[in-house]
């Protein structure tokens, strides 16, 4: 009988221990980010009904304490829920129409006073510094008939299907929304539900904080600067404070934004010495927002921190524009304040938040 050949040994052949260690490592972040990229593809595709459902959130979350207090005195929910969502509607669109109005009739001298900021700098920088007004114009030229008017009218049609959906939601939120969430709960079972119902909770009172918070912060800014602006003597001062407001809800970006174009507004009008005074005013102002109103307003600050912040809003305008960079930083906070609640339930050191 023939004797048995050797096996060879396979444990010599083997690969580091490293080697197995960041190839199973890399293969699972490989998974990772394909799956990352096709739900951002997927969020792209649904960014009107995405937009829609998170908007609603929002707008239930600044009416959710108002229902609450009227359900407890014994109004119904459904109609406290509906008079909520009309206040809402009334409000927004009749600020928003007043603010356009008001934005619209000054756009021109805005524009103007941007266009001599631009001149000044290219006379004393001796760059060619472009003008808004050659910016502006430059979209003019495009087709005409009826091709040139499907965009628009596309447009303006996505735009009211979304609102009349988020206010739908919105109501729906309001009104069913205790039923709703033990729904959702009942799919799931012990200390999962458990886990589940308090992230959800700490989620759902945050991004309610959020908004009344930015809300107020923005406000704040506005009255202080437009007030500052005024006694300096800039002009268009009501229509940078309105323009202030606005873009404070885009958070970080969009406040330096708007203080910078009050600052070039002021440089442009009456000087070096008016802007330097406006830079410091606007800086004095947005701090004291920052630190001392939006604190206090929400209690304790967002589980996250400035870098996650520009992250967020940089993702979600590249996503869905606007839209995004309104709604991603919620949408953050949100979901850093469910896992800070779930990881501190169970002991651990929270990753990420306050």
């Amino acid at each position: 009988m023939a004797a048995e050949e050797p096996r060879p040994d396979l444990d010599a052949r083997a690969a580091p221990d490293w080697l197995v260690r960041a190839a199973a490592v890399g293969g699972r972040l490989l998974v990772l980010a394909v799956l990352l990229w096709l739900l951002a593809g997927l969020a792209v595709q649904l960014t009107l009904v995405l937009v829609a459902v998170l908007t609603a959130l929002l707008l239930a979350g600044v009416g959710a304490p108002a229902v609450q207090w009227a359900s407890r005195r014994g109004v119904p929910r459904w109609l406290s829920a509906g008079a909520a969502v009309l206040l809402l509607l009334v409000v927004v669109v009749g600020v928003g129409l007043g603010l356009a109005a008001r934005i619209a009739s000054q756009l021109p001298q805005l524009r103007d006073a941007l266009d001599r900021v631009s001149t000044q700098l290219s006379e004393q920088l001796g760059v060619s510094m472009p003008s808004l007004g050659d910016l502006a114009g430059s979209g003019g030229g495009g087709g005409s008939g009826i091709g040139a008017l499907i965009g628009p009218a596309q447009t303006v049609l996505e735009v009211v299907l979304a609102v009349f959906l988020a206010l739908a939601l919105a109501f729906l939120f309001l009104s069913s929304g205790p039923g709703m969430w033990q729904w959702v709960l009942g799919k799931f079972g012990g200390r999962l539900r458990e886990d589940v119902d308090a992230g959800g909770r700490a989620a759902w009172q945050t991004v309610g904080a959020y908004v009344r918070g930015l809300t107020l912060v923005a406000l704040f800014d506005a009255v202080g600067i437009g007030l500052g602006l005024l006694l300096l003597g800039v002009p268009l001062a009501l229509t940078l404070a309105v323009l202030q407001f606005l873009a404070s809800y885009v958070p970080t970006i969009g406040a330096f934004v708007a203080g910078a174009l009050a600052v070039l507004v002021a440089y442009g009008a009456e000087g070096l010495g008016t802007a330097a005074l406006v830079l410091g005013l606007v800086v004095l102002v947005q701090q004291i927002g920052n630190d001392v109103i939006e604190p206090y307003v929400m209690k304790r600050r967002l589980p996250i921190n400035a870098a996650m912040v520009l992250i967020a809003v940089t993702a979600g305008g590249l996503l869905w524009g606007l839209a995004g960079a309104l709604l991603f930083v919620p949408l953050l906070a949100a979901a850093s304040a469910a896992g800070h609640e779930v990881w501190t339930r169970h002991g651990s050191r929270p990753i990420a938040g306050g």
